[in-house]
């Protein structure tokens, strides 16, 4: 499992389209900070206003790291060489996550550190501030869950960015719609934009639909990854 891991992050660090989606995301997040700070609190929460707009780049970045190795089958690899499937499996899950994970932080950071030095804004969680914290990392997990699923599902590069792309779209339409009132609670992107506005509806809540989110979607990828014919 170590060496596996070992080579995913070594393939992370070194692919040219995670450096450019990060570089991309910052330019887009920081370009969109214009629209959206008198929406929220201050620069940082304004910054996380913006991360369900940019969930296309995890798109486009998950269909790029997982469904390029399925459709190209170069996977199989890991597997003549002994490697067990779930360990493949987990390996390219965890190693994607931590790829979305800074795509998705980064732009957070930096506009945290412009806030907190230039801008002198008091960044203030509250009581509950490392529970907002883990709700908040726990959505944009989440967040990156249903693109890595779509992969091992479609196992290919056009189509895992199609489908994701609309869904993508349908979630925006109804975040958007009658019903968002109770669609952006369930939807890890929908939280997002709730915990930027210091709109909690409840973090036990949050916290437990995320936590379901992952648990099924992973379930379902990993009963068809390790019982597919990869040849």
């Amino acid at each position: 499992m170590s060496n596996l891991l070992k080579t995913e992050l070594y393939k992370l660090f070194h692919s040219w389209y995670f450096w450019g989606i990060g570089i991309f995301n910052l330019f887009l997040s920081t370009i969109l900070l214009l629209d959206s700070k008198g929406k929220s609190s201050n620069l940082i929460m304004a910054s996380l206003y913006n991360v369900p707009l940019l969930y296309f780049l995890i798109i486009v970045f998950i269909a790029l790291f997982i469904g390029s190795d399925l459709g190209r089958r170069t996977l199989n690899t890991y597997i003549t060489a002994g490697h067990k499937r779930s360990c493949i499996l987990w390996a390219k899950v965890i190693v994607s996550q931590i790829g979305c994970i800074i795509i998705l932080i980064f732009p957070l950071l930096m506009h945290g550190v412009i806030s907190q030095f230039c801008m002198k804004e008091k960044f203030i969680w509250g009581d509950n501030g490392y529970t907002i914290l883990l709700v908040t990392l726990l959505a944009m997990i989440t967040m990156c869950t249903l693109p890595i699923f779509l992969a091992f599902i479609f196992r290919d590069m056009g189509r895992t960015l199609a489908i994701s792309m609309v869904l993508f779209f349908v979630m925006i339409f109804f975040m958007n719609s009658e019903y968002a009132q109770t669609i952006i609670k369930i939807l890890p992107m929908g939280q997002l934009r709730l915990i930027s506005l210091q709109k909690f509806y409840s973090i036990d809540f949050f916290l437990l639909v995320d936590f379901l989110w992952n648990v099924i979607l992973y379930m379902v990828a990993g009963n068809v990854f390790l019982h597919i014919d990869l040849k």
